[in-house]
């Protein structure tokens, strides 16, 4: 029987890439995809997470587990510390949306590390935890002008513009990419700037992949 994998949306921008990354590296799962889509605007409204809207986030989570979910992979980095109190709640597996890849950073440890994101809140929620992971290397916060409203009109090329202009000119070890809504244009990115770019979903499926199917 295949996964049942619940993907919790605070946005419907990150739907399609988080869609297309399990189809990439986790294609044996069955995707269910809960959205509110107010999560995301109501905490850059707030200038972050506030109880209630962890509230909402952990009601939308218990729902998945409560009703059959084999893990939950949140898609916004701004509810990340929902997703590790919710590992204190449940014994299913809850994963925040970049959690994978902050321990390849870490690994990694690069010294220089651009952080892009299409909201300021976003990219400053970011910015701290990979600051939090590669302790000593200088983080450049990066707001794409644009790349908003170019994800949520399914605009590829207006979207690739707005980052590759946000991102030119940065010198650094590696980008980042804050927000799964801007993620479909990561390998365009990578080559058009000649510096690795990280995705968090689809390091995040291959790691759920690895976790369910392959342990032990």
């Amino acid at each position: 029987m295949s996964p049942l994998v619940a993907l919790v949306h605070a946005t419907p921008a990150a739907i399609g890439p988080a869609r297309t990354a399990f189809a990439e590296a986790f294609p044996e799962a069955e995707l269910w995809h809960l959205l509110d889509d107010r999560l995301a605007a109501d905490a850059d409204a707030a200038g972050g997470l506030t109880p209630p809207l962890r509230k909402r986030m952990l009601t939308l989570i218990g729902h998945a587990v409560d009703n059959g979910a084999d893990a939950v992979q949140l898609t916004c980095s701004m509810y990340g510390p929902v997703a590790a109190l919710a590992g204190q709640l449940w014994d299913v597996p809850v994963h925040g949306s970049d959690e994978t890849m902050l321990r390849e950073l870490g690994w990694s440890r690069p010294a220089r590390v651009g952080v892009i994101g299409s909201l300021d809140s976003a990219v400053a929620d970011s910015a701290r935890r990979v600051a939090e992971v590669v302790p000593g290397a200088e983080i450049v916060p990066i707001t794409a002008a644009g790349a908003a409203e170019a994800a949520s009109s399914g605009d590829a090329e207006r979207l690739s513009a707005a980052l590759e202009n946000a991102a030119r000119g940065h010198e650094v070890g590696v980008f980042v990419l804050a927000q799964y809504s801007l993620t479909p244009q990561w390998m365009r990115l990578e080559a058009a700037l000649s510096t690795p770019v990280l995705s968090p979903p689809q390091l995040a499926a291959g790691e759920l992949r690895r976790n369910l199917l392959e342990a032990p």
